[in-house]
């Protein structure tokens, strides 16, 4: 949730010195959109292309069902692998492991939302702490659907100071375009001086929501396999809602994903969406990365 202070009708400002009690850093993950060439050295943190895996890994499948209504077992799209070893500089929080490689896969057919239980195995993270000289550059199954297999792209990382930013807690329903508009520009520069970058894809920080928070959506599905595709949301008894609350503070972002843009391919979650791969903190202090679950949102 984004702290605003109220100026005027219809008008918000943000409150700084609330936002600062809530400040995180995260690692921006930089790309360039122009469509990599030059064969990169093994282990290198980079976005699509062959992922470098270790010799028997099994690609993840999903079996769903597509917008076409088509249930059928997909293999997961390869979206990012990360050097660990290569972003720890900008985690100034020492969350993510010191070593090793993270690599991140998301099923572009169905493009699960997050909200059933049935989209579990949509996502997936990989971590492998072993040697990086063992990895090699993987095919992709034989049954990948072109479109599916995004083009690969260095990276590289900074940090930033991030904050929960929730935009619709900005916006008046009875604003007009243009001062709907005047909104954003004053918005985005007052982000800007707190050294906060929009749209973007990262590591660790808050989560640049769109539909609102949905840490208990993470803990109802995942941990509990309560289906949240609908409204109102039913929990259940007491007990279970309880739990659910007290068990969301347990979830934090690993990476947020928005839209990407490598030569004339795209990919875009929804109208202008976003996903995000959540992780309870235990699992992560641990390096368990099997129990990640992605939300989308968009607007």
């Amino acid at each position: 949730m984004v702290f605003l202070v109220g100026l005027e009708r219809g008008f918000n400002m943000l409150d700084k010195n609330m936002l600062e009690t809530s400040k995180k850093n995260a690692i921006l993950i930089n790309y360039s959109e122009d469509e990599n060439k030059e064969k990169l050295p093994k282990g290198t943190s980079k976005i699509g292309g062959k992922p470098d895996l270790p010799k028997d890994f099994q690609w993840f499948y999903y079996n769903g069902e597509d917008y076409k209504k088509i249930v059928e077992n997909r293999p997961l799209s390869f979206l990012m692998q990360i050097n660990c070893e290569e972003v720890h500089k900008y985690d100034k929080e020492s969350l993510l492991p010191e070593k090793g490689m993270l690599y991140f896969f998301y099923e572009l057919f169905t493009m699960t939302w997050g909200f059933s239980p049935q989209d579990r195995g949509s996502a997936k993270v990989f971590y492998y702490d072993g040697e990086i000289e063992d990895l090699v550059p993987a095919d992709f199954p034989e049954n990948m659907e072109k479109d599916c297999i995004i083009p690969e792209s260095k990276i590289n990382f900074e940090s930033m100071n991030d904050y929960p930013i929730d935009f619709l807690d900005y916006y008046d329903v009875d604003d007009s375009i243009e001062e709907t508009r005047r909104k954003e520009k004053e918005f985005e520069k007052e982000l800007e001086e707190l050294g906060y970058k929009a749209d973007t894809t990262k590591l660790l920080g808050h989560p640049e929501l769109i539909q609102g928070e949905y840490w208990e959506e993470c803990e109802g599905v995942a941990g509990k396999n309560i289906y949240y595709g609908s409204a109102p949301i039913k929990y259940g008894s007491d007990e279970v809602k309880k739990s659910i609350k007290e068990n969301a503070k347990d979830w934090i972002l690993l990476m947020q994903v928005s839209e990407l843009e490598i030569g004339d391919y795209g990919l875009y979650f929804g109208d202008s969406g976003k996903i995000y791969f959540n992780i309870r903190k235990e699992d992560l202090k641990n390096k368990n990365f099997d129990n990640v679950w992605l939300i989308l949102q968009c607007y």
